[in-house]
């Protein structure tokens, strides 16, 4: 069975919230919502909801190439090694639990903790296609998703025992719909010095600051296990810098060759500092 049918045990129709079964061409729900499964592996979930505008598009191929060479020259390996020690470990009956990975990109965290934990399966759910497609390739028991989990994550109620939201924004009432009893969500959340020094010259987004506090009360019901602030000092080339800003939301909000020319001005090293939470949520 692929990753991808197995998926299919805790995905939800976007539409209406009926559960979801494999189809002809994709998959569809008792009422009659089809979804097209692409040639690449992953499921496309997005349908628009009524006040909340189109869906989002997500990711572009260049911010993820910015993303890949900037992760894969270790920069974040701190931070996906605090992520991996805030997941619990297995349960003694816990094959065939779930992983969710929301708003999770290509994979790069998902795969690491599925290698990590054999018992697990994993969803990847995002609104970039692009990401998703790589994502579908990532990890033998990864299944990869299309969806804009900012309007509603696609997941039967009580599904999933992990759930991960790295970098990314979400609705911590839906997290908490997801959740199996006893589960554990996982944040990663920027403090408001990440990446501080490359606003310099530049109009970056900010992060507001006690954003983790935030987080740490943000499910009710939920117990804080653990609290994990992640900080490094990382020395940039212009190249570097430039895919630390525009690997992210920046993307949308700022040119490159701009950018590339104020950073020129500057000189390397750039000293940049790293600087996120790492917060684990568990439920009843």
């Amino acid at each position: 069975m692929s990753s991808l049918d197995a998926a299919f045990d805790i995905l939800q129709c976007p539409s209406c919230g009926a559960a979801l079964a494999a189809a002809d061409g994709g998959a569809g729900c008792a009422n009659r919502h089809h979804f097209d499964r692409a040639r690449q592996g992953y499921l496309g979930l997005r349908a628009a909801h009524k006040g909340k505008g189109a869906p989002a598009s997500g990711d572009t191929v260049e911010m993820l190439e910015a993303r890949e060479r900037f992760q894969g020259q270790g920069f974040h390996d701190d931070i996906r090694a605090a992520v991996l020690a805030a997941v619990p470990g297995a349960e003694p009956a816990g094959a065939g639990s779930w992983l969710a990975d929301l708003g999770g990109g290509t994979g790069w965290y998902a795969a690491s903790i599925l290698d990590a934990r054999p018992d697990l399966r994993g969803v990847v759910l995002d609104a970039s296609v692009p990401a998703v497609r790589i994502a579908a390739r990532a990890h033998e028991r990864l299944a990869a998703v299309s969806a804009d989990v900012w309007t509603g994550i696609p997941l039967r109620d009580a599904s999933v025992d992990v759930a991960l939201r790295i970098f990314a924004p979400g609705s911590a009432s839906e997290v908490r719909r997801i959740l199996a009893p006893g589960g554990t969500a996982v944040v990663v959340v920027p403090d408001a010095d990440h990446m501080r020094e490359l606003g310099h010259g530049l109009k970056l987004l900010k992060v507001p600051a006690g954003k983790a506090d935030e987080v740490a009360v943000s499910i009710p019901d939920a117990a804080l296990v653990s609290r994990e602030e992640v900080r490094s000092r990382v020395e940039l080339t212009v190249e570097q810098a430039l895919d630390a800003v525009f690997m992210g939301p920046n993307a949308f909000h700022q040119d490159r060759a701009k950018v590339a020319a104020v950073l020129e001005g500057w000189r390397a090293p750039i000293s940049v500092t790293l600087a996120v939470t790492v917060l684990a949520l568990r439920v009843p």
